[in-house]
């Protein structure tokens, strides 16, 4: 679970914000990297959310209820019955107009959300299970120091975007807009016509 969410899930929210001038042409962020990384981590995240149910009631931690297992439920049942549906209502209504709807800002700040939930559970597995017992203490300073990095990162190009968008315009968009622009660009300068496949799951 901690490789899902202080790893995948970053890199996947990462990839919607690759710099135009880094992207290869004929490379589509949504299909090639962003669904991909996506659909690994949520078939990852079933099966450790499967075996977190059967630790916590073989070791008896619903009597009473650890913080550790509230935040995992909400987080993880978050991602599993609204990311995917908030991504394909909002691909839907971008294909029809070209623009953002409500469903993209739930999708995106339901995510976000979700993974920073992801991150604070980390910590809490850790010190439930007991920090030098269990597990040592620099496997959690690991995690900690991936989380700064891919978070760091993570803000500073989402902040990035956004100046970028204040300025006009001027360089393409990250996420489904950047993709349209290629593509509308394909379309009228060449005969590629590769069309632009939805989204599966994520926040952009």
């Amino acid at each position: 679970m901690s490789i899902v969410f202080i790893v995948l899930y970053p890199l996947a929210a990462l990839s919607l914000h690759i710099p135009s001038p880094l992207r290869p042409k004929r490379l589509r962020v949504v299909p090639h990297i962003h669904a991909p990384i996506q659909v690994l981590a949520l078939v990852m995240m079933i099966g450790a959310m499967g075996l977190g149910i059967d630790i916590a009631h073989d070791l008896h931690y619903w009597s009473p209820v650890r913080a550790h297992i509230v935040i995992g439920l909400i987080a993880t049942c978050t991602i599993i019955l609204v990311q995917p549906a908030m991504g394909v209502l909002q691909h839907l209504h971008f294909k029809r107009t070209g623009g953002r709807s409500v469903y993209g800002y739930v999708h995106r700040w339901v995510g976000r959300v979700a993974i920073v939930l992801g991150w604070v559970n980390s910590g809490l597995g850790f010190q439930l299970v007991g920090i030098g017992t269990i597990v040592h203490a620099h496997s959690l300073v690991r995690n900690f120091i991936i989380m700064g990095v891919l978070g760091g990162l993570w803000l500073l190009l989402v902040v990035w975007d956004g100046l970028r968008g204040r300025r006009g315009g001027s360089e393409k968009g990250s996420g489904e807009k950047g993709l349209m622009e290629a593509k509308t660009e394909r379309s009228s300068g060449s005969s590629d016509g590769e069309r632009i496949a939805p989204p599966i799951v994520t926040e952009g």
